[in-house]
């Protein structure tokens, strides 16, 4: 396209965004169709919001071949996923709440920013596999690229309020009262951040130069951390572990801190180009070798849940969150024990990229579903005799196990018998009394917040 049509065509597709979300939060709100229809509403909703960002951002920077199969083969996903989403939620608390799950929609977002970083890496250098310096590129200006836009869109609502705030001094409250209303609101939002798009897209400088004092910044942040892992690190053999696992969250704990090491080190090494200042690099080479003992760490805690009381979602989910850091952890050990800076970090932020992908495909697809997963853990558990029937927990089977809970607690309430059939009763009726709905509309309604 040429490029003094990227601006009409990015502009005109945050319009048309805008109308099409304000319909369907217009359809949400009247309880009208489709969200009348939960496996249409929850895929069309989350088409609306990711696909034009997609189409934004990769206007002027792929071919027309490319744009269709990238957003052809995004659009599959998230409607597959979407639905699935939706059949898994059916028959309980949430069965009217047509929308996507908050775990849905934030992992399909990252999911998306992942993949599309990759598909406009690959078309930059014509290659299926693009040099690990195109990558890097990428990502850091795509995602500077969204967190600006989000700020511009702020920008825009507290000029939009001051102006509101100005005109009703003289008592005239139109202004005031469009930004209340949803056809006002969400359009102009949409328009905002499409506008946002366009404008750091044609001023690359502007976010690489951001983008440099980010990284220059979290980059003297990790000697702190390395400090700080080591010495905790260090501290283990006079403490125990006992401690640790008292907390009951050590593996999350653990997993963040090596989450927190992994942006951090890539902030220092950046594509590998230039070696920092000596504090810098010998910190990124002792934070790399940190990450498998923090892994090991989180590792042999979530083992200990495990065994002591099987599998739950948030386990499933934090293993899975396990395997990642396993990929980082390894590889990037490797790397610090090779000489020069790092030299096979690239390879290993590459591979990470796709595995994560995998991973959170399988997640959210019925392969490995953490609802089904914990669902089936905790059966077999009450099968071999390791818990009774009201030791296990009902509330959340019913609540996190989503439609697999419910079924095994539908099939456990017909074939129990005596006492525990009472209860069981008596639990469930409890559990299908209907909440007050708080959160029906949240994702929806915050597009126009």
């Amino acid at each position: 396209m040429a490029p003094h049509r990227l601006g009409p065509a990015r502009i005109g597709i945050g319009l048309i965004q805008g109308v099409l979300l304000y319909l369907l939060y217009t359809a949400l709100q009247d309880k009208l169709w489709p969200a009348t229809a939960p496996l249409l509403f929850a895929p069309l909703v989350l088409l609306g919001v990711l696909l034009p960002v997609i189409l934004i951002s990769a206007l002027g920077h792929v071919t027309r071949r490319t744009l269709a199969g990238w957003v052809s083969a995004a659009a599959i996903a998230i409607v597959l996923l979407a639905i699935h989403d939706v059949w898994r939620r059916l028959g309980g608390v949430d069965a009217l709440r047509p929308t996507p799950s908050d775990a849905l929609s934030a992992c399909l977002a990252a999911g998306c920013f992942i993949a599309h970083a990759l598909v406009l890496a690959g078309a930059r250098d014509r290659r299926r596999i693009a040099a690990y310096a195109t990558y890097f590129d990428v990502a850091w200006t795509l995602g500077l690229q969204l967190v600006f836009s989000a700020l511009f869109v702020g920008a825009t609502w507290l000029v939009l309020q001051m102006g509101a705030s100005l005109f009703d001094l003289i008592r005239l409250d139109f202004l005031s009262q469009a930004m209340e209303k949803a056809w006002f609101s969400i359009p102009v939002t949409a328009f905002a951040f499409a506008s946002a798009m366009h404008l750091t897209d044609v001023k690359p400088a502007i976010v690489r130069g951001i983008r440099n004092l980010v990284h220059v910044l979290l980059s003297w942040t990790l000697p702190v951390l390395t400090l700080l892992v080591g010495g905790f690190l260090a501290s283990l053999p006079f403490t125990g572990l006992a401690p640790l696992w008292a907390t009951r969250s050590a593996a999350g704990m653990l997993l963040s801190a090596a989450a927190c090491f992994v942006v951090l080190i890539n902030a220092a090494w950046q594509d590998g180009s230039e070696r920092p200042v000596r504090i810098i690099a010998v910190s990124a080479r002792v934070a790399s070798l940190l990450l498998a003992p923090l892994t090991l760490l989180a590792a042999y805690a979530l083992a200990l849940r495990v065994l002591d009381h099987g599998w739950s979602t948030n386990r499933v989910i934090a293993a899975a969150c396990l395997l990642v850091a396993v990929c980082y952890a390894s590889g990037y050990a490797a790397a610090a024990a090779r000489r020069g800076w790092l030299p096979t970090l690239a390879g290993v932020n590459i591979a990470a990229a796709f595995t994560v992908l995998g991973v959170l495909v399988l997640l959210l697809s019925p392969l490995l579903d953490p609802g089904r997963i914990a669902v089936a853990s905790q059966l077999a558990r009450l099968d071999a005799g390791q818990i009774t029937l009201r030791q296990l927990d009902v509330d959340h089977l019913w609540h996190h196990g989503e439609r697999y809970g419910r079924d095994a607690l539908a099939r456990l309430q017909s074939s129990t018998t005596g006492p525990d059939a009472a209860w069981l009763r008596t639990e469930l009726a409890d559990l299908r009394q209907p909440a007050p709905d708080t959160g029906a509309i949240n994702m929806v309604k915050q597009l126009h917040v």
